[in-house]
Order: structure tokens, then C-alpha cells, then sequence
């Protein structure tokens, strides 16, 4: 299973949405891909294509959001689960920014395979004011849907998006929810990024963060990494690779000012149901 994320805005480039969702399949070719600062077009999703998203956007003035989607896979969007081991209960998933923080179960011929949450770290504090990053939202984000962590889906969840932070700022609750950072896990898989804006490395050799964004067309724009896949721990073992930036999609900067980043699974867990026997035939409720 190839998994992606991509933020999709054209930033000072400025192809047309077609041409976007295009390269995506071309040249990205998921089988799943979380698009933020994203948009359908007009007449739903291309054909052989399945989403969820917000139509909305996040608001009046920003018809973008975030899109999960996917191709040969179908998904059904998660608006409530079920929590507790002995007195189970049902609870609402959702977020304080609706169209940030969209969630999927991922299903293949018709069984579970994981649970997937896309999720875009608005540029602001808990107050609404400008901030120019996303520690403060991202980690609301994952507070706000912290239920699904303790639903039956949470053995096999991807959170994936542009979180508009720096490796060294991912939030704690990270760590608390049992996800892990698939680009840290396989830091030493990749040659060391050069420059690397908000490093986590202890020496430069040992950095394998990959060059995501590009904050302006300069030669000497930031080399930074804001987008990212974390995976809880059954899906991080199904890991085979983790690829991307500008150097794995060295045409990325010409439809976006980012670059995705791709993360391959091996087929393991298709099948399962979040205790871990076999054959689920629907997804977990």
C-alpha cells in the first residue's frame, strides 16, 4: 500500500487544478494520498478516484482544506466510534477546525486495512491569531480526536499532512497517542539533508529529514521538512520505505511548493480487525 501526503497549494506557482491532480496520479501514483490546502474539482473527484473531504473548505474565506483519497481502495468517512472495554460507548470524532482534520477508514475488497487521518496545521494560536507555524493547532488536532486512539481502530491509524512545523517541534501528544514519526524511524535509510531547517539530528551526517517545502523561489530558500507520516505501531512495522522531498520528485516545485512524501507498506493486516483476528468484513465500528 502506498501511502502519501501532499500539500497541494500552488503557492507561487499556479498550474491549473486538473494539471495538479494529474502529476498526483502520474507521477506520485498512491494508492492513498492526504492533500492539504487542497481542493476537488468542481465535478467531484477524477474518475478511478474515491475522496472524503469538506466541500466547505476550512471557512468563507478559505474553500481549501484537507482531502484523503485514494485509487482501487474505497473509503468511508469516520464520524463516530466506539470506546471502552467493558461499558462501550459511542463518541463523536471531530475537530475544532472542520476541514483541517478529515478521517477515513481505508477498506480493500471490502475489508479493513487501516484508518487514515489527514490533518493540516493551521498557521495560528488557540486564539485565532496569526503565528506563522502550526505547533499550537496540530497539537489541538490530535487532542481533539484522541477517541479514535481509543476505539477499536487504534491499533492500525496513519496521520498524515502538513503539520507547518519542524521535526523538533512535534507535539508530546505525538508520543502519547502511540504514533510514530516514519521519517525519524527511517532517518538512516537517506543521505543527510543538507541545511536542514529545525533538525532533530545531533550531528548533520545523521539527518535523514527530506526537503519538503519551499518557503520561496529563492536559491536560498529554507530546506524544510512539514509534512509528514506517522503510523501507530502494527502499520510502522508494515513499513517497507519512506521516500520524498524535492530530491525523490525533483519536478515537484514546478506544480506546488511542496513535495510529497511517500510512505510504502507492505500488504500485511489487509484482512485484519483492530483485535488483530482475521477477516473483518467491514470496518470496525
Amino acid at each position: 500500500m502506498r501511502v502519501a501526503t501532499w500539500n497541494m497549494q500552488q503557492g507561487y506557482n499556479a498550474p491549473p487544478l486538473k494539471r495538479c491532480w494529474t502529476w498526483l496520479a502520474d507521477t506520485v501514483a498512491p494508492d492513498i494520498a492526504v492533500l492539504t490546502e487542497a481542493r476537488v474539482p468542481a465535478g467531484g473527484p477524477p474518475a478511478g478516484w474515491d475522496a472524503v473531504w469538506r466541500p466547505e473548505g476550512i471557512g468563507p474565506t478559505r474553500r481549501w482544506g484537507t482531502v484523503i483519497t485514494g485509487r482501487g481502495v474505497e473509503l468511508t468517512a469516520v464520524d463516530h466510534v466506539t470506546i471502552g472495554r467493558f461499558r462501550r460507548r459511542t463518541v463523536e470524532v471531530t475537530s475544532r477546525y472542520p476541514g483541517a482534520a478529515v478521517v477515513a477508514d481505508v477498506n480493500v475488497d471490502g475489508e479493513w486495512w487501516a484508518t487514515v487521518v489527514g490533518l493540516y496545521g493551521l498557521n495560528v494560536d488557540l486564539k485565532g491569531r496569526k503565528c506563522g507555524h502550526g505547533r499550537h493547532t496540530t497539537s489541538a488536532l490530535l487532542r481533539d480526536l484522541s477517541p479514535l486512539f481509543e476505539s477499536d481502530r487504534r491499533d492500525r491509524i496513519i496521520v498524515a499532512g502538513d503539520f507547518n512545523l519542524h521535526p523538533r517541534d512535534m507535539p508530546p501528544v505525538v508520543d502519547r497517542l502511540g504514533l510514530f514519526d516514519l521519517t525519524e524511524i527511517t532517518a538512516d535509510t537517506r543521505p543527510p539533508l543538507e541545511h536542514c531547517t529545525g533538525c532533530t539530528a545531533r550531528r548533520p551526517n545523521e539527518c535523514g529529514h527530506l526537503w519538503s517545502h519551499r518557503n520561496n523561489p529563492s536559491p536560498n530558500a529554507s530546506r524544510q521538512q512539514i509534512d509528514f507520516i506517522l503510523a501507530t505501531n502494527d502499520l510502522a512495522h508494515d513499513l517497507d520505505s519512506l521516500t520524498g522531498g524535492i530530491r525523490d520528485f525533483p519536478g515537484a516545485w514546478n506544480v506546488s511548493d511542496h513535495a510529497p512524501v511517500v510512505a510504502q507498506f507492505n500488504s500485511q493486516g489487509v484482512g485484519l480487525t483492530p483485535q488483530g483476528t482475521e477477516h473483518a468484513e467491514t470496518p470496525p465500528s
